[in-house]
């Protein structure tokens, strides 16, 4: 069930293009990455659907309910982390949640929160949030934003400053709460970890959505890449542009896909008498896929 609709949202700062007929769905109990380069309009979608930013075409729907600039009675089922959290310096963890939930008639049980946030701790129960580390502070943004039971979830960089350990445990508690029908919008540069956790992505570029997908489906348009380290990686580099084959060179490494597979391109290295000292195979990673998406919408921009 469609949960969030954006449909052709545009929004413009001045002459600059924000946003271009944006248009996505989220629907409840998915985890959708929102994903693209600093500056594709990443933040701005986000603060759009959160009522923090007008936007001069199209719609914005949660729940069935308008979201607008000056309509904000839907986001009584949203929760967000945008950017940095607000936190006042001499309050501790259990009192900002104290404070945020004032407005709340249904907040969730503080304990149980603190306790799924990692915010239950002596580090958290006595000391005030100046005191706190980044990490600390991501982690209480995120109990902040849960701190009304919401539908929606919307993240920014919400593993900024935390540790491995943390960011699994994060990890989980998405992935729970996604279960329970809890739907999540997340933005991350963490792309290996956000491959972990989303099931669907949304491809943004220069304000304009280039990609919607389930990750299976993203994946599934993913090249099998061969990464080669040779005796001649220059001479193995126009072998592959030679046969039509994309090639790249990274770290004294040539990579290449576009082959029918691997033993074709071995075949031809022997044939010009290169040695092949390593070779690895590699595939579903969304960074590069990310990557490789971005620089063919670039070349045709």
């Amino acid at each position: 069930m469609t949960l969030l609709e954006v449909k052709n949202i545009d929004k413009h700062f001045g002459k600059k293009i924000g946003l271009s007929q944006v248009s996505f769905n989220v629907a409840a109990g998915h985890i959708v990455g929102l994903i693209g380069p600093n500056g594709a309009g990443k933040s701005t979608a986000m603060r759009a659907i959160t009522g923090l930013m007008s936007y001069s075409a199209g719609t914005i729907t949660l729940d069935g309910q308008p979201v607008t600039f000056s309509d904000h009675q839907a986001l009584d089922k949203v929760g967000n982390l945008i950017e940095y959290p607000s936190i006042y310096p001499n309050l501790t963890a259990f009192e900002h949640l104290k404070l945020y939930a004032m407005d709340t008639k249904t907040p969730a049980d503080f304990k149980d929160l603190m306790h799924r946030t990692q915010i239950d701790g002596d580090n958290f129960g006595k000391r005030k949030a100046k005191h706190f580390s980044l990490g600390m502070k991501q982690r209480l943004g995120i109990a902040i934003s849960l701190i009304r039971q919401p539908k929606l979830v919307i993240l920014d960089e919400p593993m900024n400053g935390l540790d491995p350990q943390s960011v699994h445990d994060l990890r989980n508690l998405i992935r729970n709460l996604a279960n329970d029908g809890v739907a999540f919008l997340i933005s991350s540069h963490l792309l290996d970890e956000l491959q972990k956790l989303v099931d669907d992505v949304v491809i943004i570029n220069h304000g304009k959505i280039i990609e919607t997908a389930t990750i299976t489906e993203f994946f599934s348009h993913d090249k099998i890449r061969w990464v080669f380290e040779t005796s001649d990686n220059e001479a193995t580099v126009k072998l592959a542009q030679a046969h039509g084959w994309a090639v790249t060179t990274e770290d004294d490494h040539v990579q290449i896909s576009g082959a029918e597979n691997l033993q074709e391109v071995i075949t031809a290295i022997n044939t010009i008498d290169v040695q092949i000292k390593t070779v690895n195979t590699v595939t579903g990673n969304l960074e590069k896929s990310l990557l490789d998406m971005l620089a063919t919408d670039d070349k045709g921009a």
